[in-house]
């Protein structure tokens, strides 16, 4: 049942991506540990061997983020079965505003399940559109539900964070669906 929602998902996942900033709100959406804004995703596989989990994730980390060294950045090793992403993407944060927002992705695989935990989350910001972006922590934003916003030009730190929620979410959806398209090769 999962595999087909998550397979749904997928022929919707262009018009999600472009709506991703008018999904609602979510409860929860900034969580911490540790003073620093972090999502994490531990899954079970049933059974999956540490090594299909890695070889999977491994492969859809490369895929996707080996292009351009410039936007994002692959290391993989295969004796600890890790696998580190380091991003930057744009987010839309409702129909007209947007951000960059950088970040780092880490999956330790194991046997039977996996746990990917996204942290390090800034944001590129420039709401007058002069260019001028500057790099603000989520931390500072979007801390308590953006109610420790500290930031004076972010007048709606709630758009921030439930886009990065919602965007964590859509992130770890895809790291679980590249061991089910594994399962079809």
């Amino acid at each position: 049942m999962r595999t087909l929602i998550l397979y749904i998902g997928m022929l919707l996942l262009p018009a999600l991506a472009m709506a991703q900033g008018s999904k609602g709100q979510a409860s929860g959406c900034a969580p911490m540990v540790d003073g620093k804004i972090c999502y994490v995703d531990e899954v079970d596989m049933d059974g999956m061997s540490q090594k299909k989990i890695y070889e999977g994730i491994s492969r859809w980390a490369k895929k996707n983020y080996a292009k351009d060294i410039f936007l994002s950045n692959v290391v993989t090793n295969k004796k600890k079965k890790t696998v580190f992403v380091s991003s930057k993407v744009e987010l839309l944060l409702n129909d007209t505003d947007k951000t960059i927002v950088s970040y780092k992705l880490s999956i330790l695989c194991e046997e039977g399940k996996y746990k990917a935990t996204l942290t390090d989350i800034t944001y590129q910001y420039d709401p007058n559109g002069e260019k001028k972006y500057r790099n603000i922590p989520a931390e500072e934003v979007i801390a308590n539900e953006g109610k420790g916003n500290q930031i004076a030009h972010i007048k709606n730190p709630r758009l921030f964070c439930d886009a990065t929620y919602f965007f964590a979410e859509q992130l770890f959806g895809d790291v679980f669906n590249s061991l089910d398209e594994d399962a079809e090769e």
